[in-house]
């Protein structure tokens, strides 16, 4: 008798009008006018939209300060930014859009890459075809686009693509909202050395699909390219965990050939044994020719190629000296491979990875747009 109902429903009741009144996540209207009134006031942020999807929570967020950016998130992991211009950018030689992340200019380092063998035909841009596996903002493909490429995307979330197109306007092209592995595993057995140019570019840093980087994956990836084909992987890892070097050696154990680069130098402060997590992109071949490593070059950027972007101009050619040292290890001298059947391994490092990678978006922003955005 003491808790009837009714006595239940009169407790409850403040906490279920906090809820519809005053909590920020709430999803209504009223939230998220709320949220908005209180980023702009404390942080000079908008809230420009918001929903859960079926990969987490995805949202994408504005600053108005003059160095203005614009951001798109799931849940702990930033998907892509630009910054947008504004009379004080553009009094500094800023003319379009730029991207917030060096390493998606990087990927674009696809174009630049140089067959080994001078036997291979010149095949123009307009003949070539690239498959993109993973949208964020669409930074990787509206490069590619514009050089007349004929660009696939595959991206498991409407959402990220509906704000892809809406708020970072995504180029209209091909595009596949479905789950990379199945499309793959149908494509590598239907259509084989179908692309030119592949990028792989999905969550990492603790929140990756570990589907996407297993041996049979990316096995289909190869199967995907073209004989002089070139594919780029982006990863978000820390250097000093076994979770990442599980997966750039599943990566060698596909490819004959592979040059890893980093998108920033290391820490002047850094030493051995300290945490160095880094977002990288690791190009390779599917035919080596027997030269190893020295099979992956890139010719010199041009001005058709910068396309009057500051970033591709600071960013967009791979740098020796942010180039990554990596032997393969294989089963039989004791080094790790990761098949459909292993992911566990990759897995139960999943905790301390995304722990890392939160340490370092917990920098990107002020704590108070993590708490309210």
């Amino acid at each position: 008798a003491l808790l009837t109902p009714s006595r239940v429903i009169l407790f409850a009741a403040p906490a279920i009008l906090h809820t519809l009144l005053a909590n920020p996540h709430y999803p209504t209207d009223a939230a998220f006018q709320k949220t908005n009134s209180t980023l702009f006031a404390t942080q000079n942020f908008t809230l420009l939209a918001r929903q859960e999807s079926i990969t987490g929570y995805v949202s994408v967020l504005e600053s108005h300060n003059d160095a203005a950016f614009r951001l798109l998130r799931c849940d702990h992991s930033l998907l892509g930014g630009e910054w947008l211009v504004t009379p004080a950018s553009a009094e500094k030689g800023q003319t379009q859009r730029e991207t917030v992340f060096s390493v998606f200019v990087l990927l674009e380092a696809v174009r630049l890459f140089k067959p080994v063998s001078s036997e291979a035909p010149v095949i123009p841009d307009s003949q070539k075809s690239a498959l993109v596996i993973g949208l964020g903002i669409g930074t990787a493909p509206n490069a590619l686009i514009p050089h007349k490429i004929n660009t696939t995307i595959v991206e498991l979330d409407p959402v990220v693509h509906h704000y892809a197109t809406k708020y970072f306007n995504l180029s209209s092209n091909t595009a596949v909202i479905d789950d990379a592995v199945a499309y793959v595993h149908e494509k590598s057995a239907t259509s084989p050395n179908s692309f030119n140019y592949i990028i792989h570019d999905v969550f990492t840093g603790g929140a990756e699909p570990v589907s996407l980087f297993a041996q049979e994956f990316l096995q289909g990836l190869k199967t995907l390219l073209t004989d002089s084909g070139v594919v780029a992987i982006n990863y978000a890892g820390d250097l000093a965990l076994p979770s990442t070097r599980l997966v750039l050696n599943t990566i060698h154990s596909v490819f004959p050939a592979c040059r890893l680069f980093r998108d920033s130098p290391r820490s002047e402060t850094w030493q051995p044994g300290d945490p160095d997590f880094i977002n990288m992109v690791v190009f390779c071949v599917k035919d080596d020719h027997g030269k190893g490593k020295s099979a992956i070059g890139f010719r010199e950027q041009t001005d058709e190629d910068i396309r009057g972007s500051i970033a591709r101009q600071n960013f967009l050619a791979p740098k020796q000296e942010l180039e990554i040292g990596f032997e393969f290890v294989g089963r039989e001298q004791g080094g790790m491979v990761m098949g459909r059947k292993d992911v566990g391994e990759l897995e139960k490092w999943h905790k301390l990875g995304a722990v890392s990678h939160w340490r370092i978006m917990r920098t990107v922003l002020p704590d108070g747009v993590w708490e309210m955005w």
